[in-house]
């Protein structure tokens, strides 16, 4: 005598199908979740960041004020004298042969 083997309807197999494919899609929407959470955690971090720079960027132009920096020298003893005559110079590039003469002076006339 033969043993029968196992077989499947085809409910068993559409049954055994639709478990994998619904595992697949709780693994996937597991895993969406999850990069969600990462996502909110990293604009958080953004968001503090941003915040903290603009405050450094506020400390930043508050201490190079004319004002603050004013303060700041006379605190430390250091005079500052403006020249009696200034001279400004435009930078432009001027073309000598194939060159480019890339430096700039000025000076008080």
């Amino acid at each position: 005598m033969k043993k029968r083997g196992w077989s499947l309807s085809p409910l068993g197999v559409f049954l055994i199908i639709l478990w994998v494919f619904l595992c697949f899609y709780v693994f996937l929407y597991c895993k969406l979740v999850a990069i969600g959470y990462k996502m909110e955690m990293a604009k958080k971090q953004y968001d503090e960041l941003t915040m903290l720079n603009r405050n450094y960027k506020a400390k930043i132009l508050s201490f190079s004020s004319p004002e603050n920096l004013l303060k700041m020298a006379k605190s430390s003893g250091i005079n500052l004298i403006n020249p009696s005559k200034w001279c400004y110079i435009d930078i432009r590039e001027d073309k000598v042969g194939a060159k480019f003469n890339e430096t700039a002076e000025a000076g008080t006339e």
